[in-house]
């Protein structure tokens, strides 16, 4: 019984939502070009790492 009753929250999508909305900094950092551009460096610099100690 419990397990009809947890499935059927999930079907009422107006009243239960586990859908997170980013505050104003996250959307800045998302759309300003220097901070991207910064953060596809880092990544860059780790996947090196990995690929160096792999070979």
């Amino acid at each position: 019984m419990a397990n009809i009753e947890h499935e059927e929250n999930f079907q009422k999508s107006d009243s239960f939502n586990l859908t997170m909305i980013p505050g104003g900094f996250a959307k800045k950092l998302r759309t300003c070009v220097i901070f991207q551009f910064i953060r596809f460096l880092v990544i860059n610099l780790k996947m090196l790492v990995v690929v160096r100690k792999s070979h």
